[in-house]
């Protein structure tokens, strides 16, 4: 069982990685990985260590990997939701008496998160689940 929740969450975490986690008009859906980004390429490798230690059966090493890619995932999205208040504060400032200022507003305010927020944060909860769990458990 300890196997079986390690390998589904490495798994899981690397969909979570490729996975729609944010849409925004003209720019569409972006993945965790999108350009490069530190943050997915982070979460790639945690999530492939996290394949290997479930393999070679050191779970231990889950709680590490599980943990960090929360952690990882958790500054992702504080620096999201900061970005998009600044955005929204600097356009405020901005487009004062602007008549495209709703216009700018409408765009801003459908940035949407999307679901692969929940496969990342599923897999993570797998490898912890993995971690916990004793030895031999069914």
């Amino acid at each position: 069982m300890k196997q079986m929740l390690g390998l589904i969450g490495s798994i899981i975490l690397v969909i979570g990685v490729f996975s729609p986690i944010v849409s925004a008009p003209i720019m569409g859906n972006m993945n965790y990985i999108q350009n490069g980004r530190s943050e997915g390429i982070i979460v790639l490798a945690l999530a492939a260590t996290s394949f290997v230690l479930t393999l070679t059966k050191h779970y231990k090493g889950l709680w590490l990997t599980g943990v960090a890619s929360l952690g990882v995932m958790l500054f992702t999205f504080i620096n999201f939701q900061s970005k998009m208040s600044q955005i929204d504060t600097e356009m405020g400032g901005q487009l004062a008496g602007n008549p495209f200022r709703g216009l700018a507003d409408m765009v801003v305010q459908s940035v949407q998160l999307q679901w692969g927020w929940a496969f990342l944060i599923i897999g993570a909860a797998l490898l912890i689940a993995s971690a916990s769990l004793k030895e031999g458990a069914a």
